[in-house]
């Protein structure tokens, strides 16, 4: 028994030292190449599927190379294994999933960076094989399962090991909104303070009267505030409530005595009766842009109403006429003054004249 178990025992040895033996021959061929250090990939976005990622690949080289490749698996980070190709994952267009990049590799700290990457279509790890070589030739040569026969020319090697995440997916959603307000005085932000009835009485004092005098302009303001977030801003539109005339109406009468200024201006002489309006310069608080309409008629330098007699379009239509706009985006408290302003001849006749005028607010969301 004791011999047996001698033998035994010697055979086991033997064993064990042929497993040695082996092991002995076998290991140096798979780390003949140094350790990169202080590996670690940084990612644009990690979620699944993300185009045009960024991959930053940062590692300590130990030997100066000439190229570096990186192979992508999503099965291990073991140099020398078989490479499972990540599903979904292209590089760059080019539908692989191995990267070799000619840049010089000094020893220290080294960055490499890949563009353009799509991430892998399912959630888990990604791992990336890291190796340097001499030169770009030799690291095209790169074979998974046949590194130790590059010993020649493997400089660093070392994994690394990423997360492929679901998306997380954040919503909100913002509320249209639309403020617009019109006033007899100055407008406090957020239409909030100092609005009257916006009443206007053009004319001069004579005597004991106030009243409209030959060849004289009269004129009087209004204020307007307005806010939106629409997308794609607001047009304010002025309508007249004098069908078939457009300017001032006398009471109890249907003809048009004041006439619409149209695009001619009024003039300072006792020719002409006209009504019409002009805007002013945008206040300077809030912000974003409120002018007069892109193609309208309206100005700062004079007075002027749109009028069609047939009433389909300007100021008598069933909506108005473009009057001022945001230039097609959201805008935030911008103040606008208006000067209304008339004037009369020697031969108008003498009566009390008015005319109902909206201005309506759009928003384009």
């Amino acid at each position: 028994m004791n011999s047996f178990s001698i033998i035994k025992s010697r055979q086991v040895g033997l064993f064990a030292v042929v497993g040695a033996l082996l092991l002995a021959l076998i290991l140096p061929s798979l780390v003949s190449a140094a350790q990169l250090t202080e590996r670690s990939v940084e990612l644009s976005s990690s979620s699944i599927t993300a185009t045009g990622v960024t991959y930053k690949i940062n590692f300590t080289a130990t030997t100066n190379a000439g190229a570096v490749l990186i192979d992508f698996c999503s099965n291990s980070p073991l140099i020398g294994e078989a490479c499972t190709a990540p599903t979904g994952f292209d590089l760059a267009g080019s539908e692989t999933h191995t990267a070799v990049v000619t840049q010089a590799v000094t020893a220290g700290l080294t960055t490499v960076t890949l563009s353009n990457v799509t991430n892998p279509s399912i959630v888990g790890p990604l791992y990336a094989r890291i190796i340097t070589y001499s030169d770009a030739t030799a690291a095209g040569s790169y074979n998974p399962l046949q590194v130790a026969s590059q010993d020649a020319n493997r400089k660093d090697e070392g994994g690394a090991a990423i997360s492929i995440t679901n998306k997380i997916g954040v919503s909100g959603a913002v509320l249209e909104s639309m403020s617009f307000c019109v006033s007899g005085g100055a407008i406090a932000d957020n239409c909030s303070g100092g609005i009257t009835p916006p009443t206007l009485k053009l004319g001069q004092q004579v005597g004991d009267a106030f009243a409209l005098v030959p060849g004289v302009v009269s004129s009087g303001s209004i204020y307007t505030q307005i806010s939106t977030n629409a997308v794609t801003g607001a047009v304010v539109s002025l309508k007249s409530s004098t069908t078939n005339c457009g300017g001032l109406v006398r009471l109890g009468a249907t003809n048009c005595d004041i006439a619409p200024a149209l695009d001619t201006d009024i003039e300072d002489n006792s020719t002409s009766a006209k009504f019409g309006v002009k805007t002013t310069t945008m206040g300077a608080t809030g912000t974003g842009t409120f002018q007069p309409a892109a193609g309208s008629i309206y100005t700062p330098s004079a007075f002027k109403l749109a009028f069609a007699s047939d009433n389909a379009s300007g100021v008598t239509s069933p909506f108005g006429s473009p009057f001022l706009d945001t230039a097609n985006l959201p805008v935030n408290n911008r103040n606008m003054e208006l000067q209304f302003g008339a004037t009369v001849t020697n031969q108008t006749p003498a009566g009390l004249y008015s005319a109902d005028l909206s201005l309506i607010a759009t928003g384009k969301f």
